[in-house]
């Protein structure tokens, strides 16, 4: 016969037991759906398939007007992404202070962006553009508190990875989509994006991030998997018929391989940084000249279809407003703008002036454009720190995104644009490697490090939460 206390505390036992399995069924739904929040928001923010098909598959120059598009699931997405975010954010807001006071300088970036509507020329569009940057920015400091660096990679490739698949099933499937019509670039492969180039910048991203996880993983049908995403992703990026991302592409495996250096022992260190610098340093000078050379081996415009021709045209107008520049989304547009100065003098309407940090420097003028680059430098030491550390290739990728990122943005404009997966990236890593730099020196100071526990797998490791992981850390 069971005393009465005993059968208390049998019966406190499995009601505990029963709280503990539900909460762990709750913890394990959650950890889904967040997996598949992330997956889905980056696969909308690269703009794949959505934008195409609500602009009826559209070219450039057939004169079709964007105006008449209705956005109203774009915007509805943007909504849930942004509202989420914040519900994560604020369940995990111990977490979240931290993550964010691990990187004022990153903060700071983001407040000027956001306040570019006070000295824009046109307000309304850097009020948006500063709402939607800020909400980037705290999306992405809900990945850097939520997910270690390998996770992020890794659905990233998957995001890539469907990106590279869908592309061939849209051309062959649904070529009015798939495929530009004329006048301009008839027949140029652009997969589910609305332009040719748009699908050759994404499939450069690809390249890298396959290459990195290619060598990363060890299992064999994993690595199955990314080789045939890098070759999908090259394959594409030939019939975009883009010289420029083709370049690009063999650039970014390059810096994969070459940020590799960084895993050598101390004495050898020294030397491969003093090669590495001078390559990089050479590399930055003569991007421009290189890329001309290689365009003209492939039979492309070395003038980059004129885009060179505008960039003088840009320093005028950067010099009327050097300080704070014209605000985020101020400049470009079109004749009701500032941009038509350079218009006129172009005699073509130009977008952008397809250099990055021109146009960074046009928005938020030398200020803000040093702030962004001082953003990246950290974010560069830091990667290398991580990779001397961990001596992995997943180690290595914030060091290659924001080497490739600074060279493609010598040609190319992909740098401060809200709702845009570069940009994102821009601050995920950022706040990726100053939390686990943060959280590294911290375990450091308070001696939390155990002696018989490797200090990388302990710190860095995947992090097993304790129960109210999901509310207030």
């Amino acid at each position: 016969m069971v005393s009465k206390p005993a059968a208390v505390r049998n019966l406190f036992s499995r009601s505990e037991d029963a709280i503990l399995a539900r909460r762990a069924l709750f913890e394990s739904l959650l950890e889904k759906f967040e997996y598949a929040f992330v997956f889905i928001s980056l696969f909308l923010f690269t703009d794949a398939v959505l934008i195409v098909i609500l602009s009826g598959g559209a070219s450039e120059g057939d004169g079709f007007d964007y105006g008449s598009v209705n956005f109203a699931p774009v915007q509805l997405f943007y909504m849930l992404n942004y509202s989420l975010t914040l519900l994560f954010l604020v369940c995990r807001y111990k977490r979240t202070i931290y993550v964010l006071l691990s990187n004022p300088l990153m903060v700071a970036t983001s407040v000027l962006i956001a306040s570019s509507f006070f000295w824009s020329f046109s307000p309304d569009d850097s009020l948006t553009g500063g709402v939607f940057a800020t909400c980037n920015m705290l999306f992405a400091v809900y990945l850097a508190g939520r997910f270690t660096l390998k996770q992020q990679l890794t659905i990233l490739s998957y995001v890539l990875f469907s990106i590279a698949v869908l592309n061939i099933l849209f051309v062959k499937g649904l070529p009015q989509y798939g495929v530009m019509g004329p006048p301009v670039h008839t027949g140029a492969w652009r997969g589910v994006f609305t332009h040719k180039n748009g699908a050759g910048r994404l499939m450069v991203l690809a390249c890298g991030v396959m290459f990195t996880m290619f060598n990363d993983v060890k299992n064999i049908r994993f690595k199955w998997m990314y080789l045939i995403g890098l070759l999908l992703s090259l394959y594409m990026i030939k019939k975009t018929g883009s010289g420029g991302a083709l370049v690009n592409s063999i650039f970014i495996m390059a810096i994969v391989l070459i940020t590799q250096v960084f895993k050598t022992k101390p004495r050898k260190l020294l030397l491969s940084l003093i090669f590495m610098t001078s390559a990089t340093i050479c590399i930055s000078m003569a991007y421009v000249p290189i890329m001309t050379f290689a365009l003209g081996l492939i039979g492309k415009d070395p003038t980059f279809t004129g885009r060179t021709d505008i960039w003088e045209y840009v320093h005028t107008m950067i010099g009327k407003r050097p300080a704070l520049g014209y605000g985020v989304g101020g400049f470009w547009n079109g004749t009701d703008g500032p941009s038509l100065y350079i218009i006129q003098r172009a005699r073509w309407n130009v977008p952008d002036s397809h250099q990055g940090f021109l146009d960074l420097t046009l928005q938020i003028g030398f200020i803000g454009a040093s702030m962004v680059c001082l953003v990246m430098w950290q974010t560069l030491l830091r990667g290398v720190a991580r990779v001397r550390l961990f001596k992995s290739w997943v180690s290595s990728w914030p060091t290659v995104y924001v080497l490739y990122l600074s060279l493609v943005n010598l040609s190319e404009s992909s740098l401060l644009a809200p709702n845009s997966i570069f940009w994102i990236l821009v601050c995920t890593t950022s706040f990726t490697t100053s939390f686990e730099a943060k959280y590294l020196v911290d375990f450091d100071r308070f001696g939390l490090v155990g002696k018989n526990k490797p200090r990388a797998d302990q710190i860095m490791g995947k992090v097993k939460p304790p129960v109210n992981a999901h509310t207030n850390i």
